[in-house]
C-alpha cells in the first residue's frame, strides 16, 4: 500500500525543485493542480521508478528512489511525473508522452527521456528468469514468470530461425 509523503508544492521545496517548477506557473490551473497533487511512496514496482495519476491527483515514486545517495534519479522521476500532470491538465488530456508532454519536460530544464537507466530498478537487476538468443547474445529478462514456454518464441532481432532461445539464469523468487 502506497504511504504519503507529501504534496508536489511541499516536496519541491524540500527537494529545492520549486524555482524549476515555477517556471510553469504561466500555465495557470495545470500548475496549480499539480502543486496541490499528492505524492505517494510505493515499493511494490520493482522496475517502474514513478506513476503519475492525473484524475487523482497524485503521483507515485518507488521508494527505493527516496534511499538517500539517490536524489539525482529521485528529482528527475518526480519532474517527469509533474510534467505528466501539468500537460494533461493543461492540453485536457492524457498527452503520454507526445510533443506536449516533451514541452513541459523542456520548460522544467528536463530532458524528455521516457524510460530511465537506473540500475537498481533494472530488469536486470530484478529478474526471476533470464533467455538468451544462443545467435546474437541478446539477453531477455523476466521479473515475472514467463508466460510462454521458451520453445514457443524466439530472438526477436535474429528471427524464429537463427534466434532459439536458452535459459541462462533462474533465481529461487
Amino acid at each position: 500500500m502506497p504511504r504519503a509523503i507529501g504534496t508536489v508544492r511541499e516536496l519541491a521545496e524540500s527537494w529545492s525543485l520549486d524555482s524549476k517548477l515555477s517556471v510553469t506557473a504561466r500555465l495557470g490551473e495545470a500548475y496549480q493542480v499539480c502543486l496541490d497533487s499528492r505524492v505517494e511512496a510505493s515499493g511494490r514496482a520493482k522496475t517502474q521508478a514513478g506513476i503519475a495519476y492525473t484524475d487523482d491527483r497524485r503521483i507515485v515514486l518507488n521508494t527505493r528512489l527516496l534511499h538517500p545517495g539517490r536524489e539525482l534519479d529521485r528529482d528527475a522521476t518526480f519532474l517527469h511525473e509533474c510534467a505528466h500532470i501539468i500537460a494533461n491538465i493543461h492540453h485536457r488530456r492524457n498527452c503520454r508522452h507526445d510533443a506536449r508532454w516533451r514541452r513541459v519536460m523542456h520548460m522544467l530544464g528536463e530532458p524528455p527521456e521516457v524510460s530511465h537507466e537506473i540500475e537498481y530498478l533494472s530488469r536486470e537487476t530484478h529478474a526471476i528468469v533470464t533467455w538468451i538468443c544462443n545467435h546474437c547474445g541478446e539477453a531477455y529478462h523476466f521479473v515475472r514468470r514467463p508466460r510462454r514456454r521458451i520453445t514457443e518464441c524466439y530472438c526477436r532481432s535474429c528471427g524464429p530461425r537463427r534466434g532459439r532461445l536458452s535459459v541462462i539464469a533462474k533465481t529461487g523468487r
